[in-house]
């Protein structure tokens, strides 16, 4: 079991890893995970709204046994308070990691309701590239190569506003490449331009190259390859 948590400071926070995932005010690490079926590679960044210390956005990225979790966390507004229910958010998923993404979406709204709440996306990708995915909020799934994922956030806010959530199938293929993100991601920047390179590399280009300067800024990047010799 191997997992990253990234939650930026003022300078970023960058995950990969072959090595645990450090607190916030960590350094950096690049993880290739070799499947059955293939192999994953995934890295995330995140920074916070510019000119502040603390981020409102926050990710993970867990392996268990055989199946990889990418979490993308938008804590509603930003600073202070919107870490705290991003980093709880943070808490509660890697706690109940072993559930499937829907009941682990609703784990996490029960959970935030002290909070002011947040934007949360999961994806879950087994050996074979197969996987679910569920989110309510602005958290936004992209292909920077391959066939685009028909997935999508429900409105809402976790831990406030979840009238309904919906789990919807994901099959990755070889050489796709996915990105979650959070809204503070521009949607009009062209974030394949990012491409290649390691998942943790092209994750921390999205957010330089194409975050707004007025919110806090997250991106995961998945790589799905061949299967290893």
């Amino acid at each position: 079991m191997a997992a990253r948590h990234g939650q930026g400071s003022g300078r970023g926070q960058e995950a990969g890893g072959r090595l645990p995932a450090r607190h916030p005010s960590g350094g950096r690490h690049h993880r290739d995970v070799r499947l059955q079926g293939g192999t994953l590679r995934s890295g995330g960044f995140s920074r916070p709204y510019k000119g502040l210390s603390i981020c409102g956005d926050s990710f993970l990225i867990e392996e268990r046994e055989g199946e990889t979790l990418a979490a993308v966390i938008d804590g509603l507004g930003h600073g202070y308070e919107s870490s705290v229910a991003a980093g709880r958010a943070v808490e509660v998923i890697r706690e109940f990691a072993d559930l499937s993404v829907g009941p682990l979406l609703l784990r996490v709204h029960q959970e935030l309701r002290p909070t002011r709440g947040a934007a949360v996306g999961l994806m879950k990708i087994d050996q074979d590239g197969k996987g679910e995915f569920c989110g309510i909020g602005n958290i936004e799934v992209q292909a920077l190569n391959g066939t685009p994922p028909s997935v999508f956030c429900l409105a809402g806010i976790v831990g406030h506003n979840l009238r309904t959530s919906k789990v919807m199938p994901v099959a990755m293929k070889p050489g796709d490449i996915y990105c979650l993100m959070s809204d503070g991601i521009s949607t009009r920047g062209n974030l394949k331009s990012c491409l290649p390179g390691a998942p943790e590399t092209v994750a921390r280009r999205i957010v330089e190259h194409w975050g707004k300067d007025h919110d806090d800024a997250t991106a995961v990047v998945l790589v799905y390859g061949e299967k290893p010799s």
